[in-house]
């Protein structure tokens, strides 16, 4: 499979890691090294111009990698090569996600064929279509006073809080949810929810939609289980926060910034 971009890089993925020639300078697949991988690829696709154009292909999971690469996540390229590359990896890592799962119908078992549109699976079968993968979810700067609402999750690194999120249940409104997930979570009502800004997350395939909102009654009861402590902070008291990839980071900061003017 031949692909022609300006300057010929690929995005190649190998057992959900990005496969490059050099992490230091980022150097990615050129076009030179195509016979190394192309013919071996199991999936394969080309970004649309807003994402770069990339051509991108699953090198097989248990076969060495190609000689000269070393693999890379999704996490650590974004401080390698910045947010438009991470952007257009990670929305050729969907793709590739919804492909390999997408070969056969959930609804009576026969093998899905790729549509003409590039963007459905049909089943010649039953005729069920199926489309990319969305999984939608709130997260949600939550304010009392001059604090900031921040919670601790079991999995996440030691001494790391950050803004409560969680995942839109159906019929669920993105308001109703933001109410839910901090209620359930953190045993506090909010008040006063404003939508934010969004981010595509693909760990796997998920759209995170952020909100701001107020404290409007209850004490914080973290629940044990997705939250192991919770509490409100200020700008002289914050613990360590996510990185900047994060729309997390973006809501604490805009947080902290309006606490500065």
């Amino acid at each position: 499979m031949t692909f022609s971009r300006p300057g010929g890089e690929w995005l190649l993925f190998q057992k959900d890691l990005l496969l490059v020639k050099s992490k230091s300078p980022l150097s990615l697949p050129p076009s030179e090294d195509e016979p190394l991988f192309a013919d071996r690829l199991t999936v394969t696709g080309v970004l649309p111009p807003t994402r770069g154009s990339f051509p991108w292909g699953e090198y097989p999971g248990d076969d060495a990698p190609p000689p000269g690469y070393e693999a890379v996540g999704l996490r650590e390229l974004w401080a390698l090569g910045g947010e438009p590359l991470f952007h257009a990896a990670g929305t050729a890592f969907q793709m590739m996600d919804w492909k390999r799962n997408s070969r056969f119908c959930p609804r009576c078992g026969a093998s899905m064929n790729l549509a003409d549109s590039d963007r459905a699976y049909g089943c010649a079968e039953c005729g069920y279509m199926a489309y990319p993968i969305l999984s939608p979810a709130v997260i949600v700067a939550v304010t009392r006073d001059n604090s900031l609402l921040l919670a601790r999750s079991p999995h996440f690194p030691k001494g790391r809080y950050s803004v409560l999120a969680g995942f839109v249940e159906p019929g669920e409104s993105l308001e109703e949810t933001v109410e839910r997930e901090i209620f359930e979570e953190v045993g506090i009502r909010v008040k006063n929810i404003a939508y934010f800004g969004s981010q595509p997350w693909p760990f796997p395939h998920s759209l995170m939609l952020g909100f701001t909102a107020e404290w409007a009654g209850g004490e914080l009861t973290p629940d044990g289980k997705e939250i192991e402590d919770a509490g409100w902070f200020t700008p002289s008291t914050m613990p360590e926060i996510p990185p900047s990839i994060s729309i997390s980071r973006r809501l604490i900061e805009h947080w902290l910034a309006g606490r500065t003017k």
